[in-house]
């Protein structure tokens, strides 16, 4: 049985085509021939039809086996090429095969046509096969297999491509998007029906963009997409709103209607960086921001990101700053309205870092919330405030010091034990201390910090809700925790003498804190005029810059003796 043979003849004779052809027939082949002899020709028949082989004298009138080759390696076909020629010199012959030639077979000795012709297609067929392979892992490597889209790796890699093309001359954006209540589809419709809604998003996504536009599915219900080269960042926001109009229609899935909405978040280069991952995590942060917005779209701020790589740098050193004693508690007093008197102090940690300079609580202290720093933090801050009590003289006064208590210290097990070790080595009176606790360390664990707050009040520390009002807690679990005060959020203060609103929201939480039996505390007094009218409201102490400014241990103590206000609780 002959086995057929798409052949392609560059020679000028026909009597030599005749005889190749006689000698694949003999062999068993079913040649199906097409001869040329310019490279017009050739081009033409090599870009309209397929060919197994191609034959090819060395040398013609008008073109020869170098131009051919050329001509072959310009298309970027993989076809097997056999010069077949009357003469051709040893020298030659070897500069064809390095220029592509697979074999060369003279004319006059055809009977190795038949055994060239078949390793060269058996040696093509593995070729194939291998690129084969090479293009299904390179799919796998690069592309989702449930959506066919690229994958994160490829579209990190087109990311990085695409900065390095567009430095210097336009803007790209980089936008991450994930589907609201995606896990609800996947619950209650089955992981098959979910990959058929992603496989449909994808093609969505992917119609309301235009080369060289990317959109990638980089795992999940989240998507990346690239806009390579924006005229202007103003177009973000038009083309956000495409995307999200697009997915608005419901999407039908084994005759299910799917209704879906993204989330979207947009960093942009070269404004938020020009680093790949990083546009990436910011990208990212943005759109966790947008989940809190009703236009499900933000683009990113710094404001937004409590990890920004200068922050994580600075909780890198803050060990340091502890350790090495750069941390430095200025002290800030509390006046009791009706007497006039000094009735305490809150201690409030600064960092003097030796490089930034002077650093104020906001900027270190919530990072340091979410890392493992802030509670040797908190305990450096109250062993410094009880030195401070001790040392100061303040013992024989009995003004108490106040001190911060972060959430984290709060649900620390060990609380208790480091607060009491605390007081006993350095001789401090448990009423002299104060702690201060957010109501949202509250509500993080409200039984675990009932516990720890009914500990510390059984010990005889005096316990206060600070920035109260901002809404965490209910006035039943306030009745059922052993706490002396609660503090204003100052929010409210600086606003009682402009916003109706927040006079009555003081006035109401001054009036819940005397009928539940606590002390009002109200923060951020700055004027003598709401100081008089936090009088006249029957709160109870005050603190602020009008009464004075946090200030460090030495300047506080001489404030105490220099101050028209009364420095005896006694008086």
């Amino acid at each position: 049985m002959t086995k057929p043979l798409r052949v392609l003849i560059v020679e000028d004779s026909e009597p030599d085509t005749e005889l190749l052809l006689r000698e694949l027939r003999r062999g068993g082949y079913d040649p199906q021939h097409v001869r040329v002899e310019t490279a017009e020709a050739m081009r033409a028949e090599m870009t309209s039809k397929e060919w197994h082989i191609i034959f090819c004298d060395f040398s013609m009138p008008r073109f020869n086996a170098f131009d051919a080759l050329a001509l072959l390696c310009q298309i970027g076909l993989d076809i097997p090429f056999i010069i077949v020629s009357g003469t051709i010199g040893e020298d030659r012959a070897v500069t064809a095969m390095k220029a592509g030639a697979h074999d060369y077979i003279l004319k006059d000795n055809l009977k190795r046509l038949i055994p060239a012709v078949e390793r060269e297609l058996r040696e093509a067929r593995m070729r194939q096969d291998r690129r084969a392979k090479e293009e299904e892992i390179e799919r796998l490597a690069y592309f989702d297999p449930v959506t066919g889209l690229p994958n994160r790796f490829y579209f990190q890699k087109s990311v990085s491509q695409a900065i390095k093309s567009a430095q210097g001359k336009h803007p790209l954006a980089l936008l991450l998007m994930d589907l609201q209540r995606f896990k609800d589809v996947n619950d209650t419709l089955g992981h098959h029906r979910g990959d058929a809604l992603l496989q449909q998003v994808g093609m969505r996504l992917k119609s309301a963009l235009f080369t060289p536009d990317i959109v990638a599915r980089l795992g999940g219900d989240e998507f990346g997409i690239l806009l390579p080269r924006l005229t202007a960042t103003e177009d973000i926001e038009m083309v956000v709103e495409k995307l999200q109009d697009i997915l608005m229609v419901p999407f039908m899935v084994e005759g299910i209607p799917i209704a879906v909405e993204g989330c979207t978040g947009v960093a942009i280069m070269p404004d938020h960086g020009d680093d790949p991952d990083r546009l990436l995590q910011l990208a990212d942060i943005a759109m966790y921001r947008a989940k809190n917005l009703a236009s499900n779209y933000a683009l990113y701020s710094p404001e937004y990101d409590r990890h920004s790589p200068e922050k994580l740098g600075l909780m890198a050193e803050l060990r340091d700053g502890i350790d090495q004693n750069q941390l430095v508690l200025h002290y800030q007093p509390k006046i009791e309205i009706l007497s006039g008197s000094v009735v305490g102090e809150e201690a409030l940690v600064r960092w003097q870092h030796p490089r930034r300079g002077f650093l104020s609580p906001d900027q270190f202290v919530p990072t340091a919330e979410y890392t493992g720093l802030i509670g040797p933090l908190t305990y450096r801050v109250l062993n410094d405030a009880l030195n401070y009590c001790r040392d100061s003289g303040n013992a024989s006064t009995q003004l108490p010091v106040s001190v911060n208590l972060s959430a984290r210290s709060l649900h620390d097990h060990r609380l208790l034990e480091s607060v009491w070790t605390a007081l006993q080595a350095r001789g401090v009176e448990p009423h002299q201390l104060t702690l201060e606790i957010t109501e949202s360390a509250i509500v993080l664990d409200p039984k675990r910090a009932e516990e720890s707050l009914t500990g510390l009040n059984r010990m005889g520390i005096r316990l206060s809700i600070d920035d109260f009002g901002t809404g965490y807690t209910s006035i039943g679990s306030l009745k059922r925790l052993p706490i002396d005060e609660i503090k204003i959020d100052k929010s409210f203060v600086t606003g009682i003498l402009t916003d109706r609103d927040d006079a009555t929201i003081v006035r109401s939480v001054i009036d819940l804190g005397h009928n539940l039996g606590l002390r009002v505390v109200a923060e951020g007094v700055e004027t003598k005029e709401i100081f008089d009218a936090l009088a006249s409201f029957g709160c109870d102490e005050v603190q602020g810059y009008f009464i004075a400014r946090p200030q460090d241990g030495a300047s506080m103590n001489d404030w105490l003796r220099e101050s028209s206000w009364k420095t005896d609780s006694g008086k």
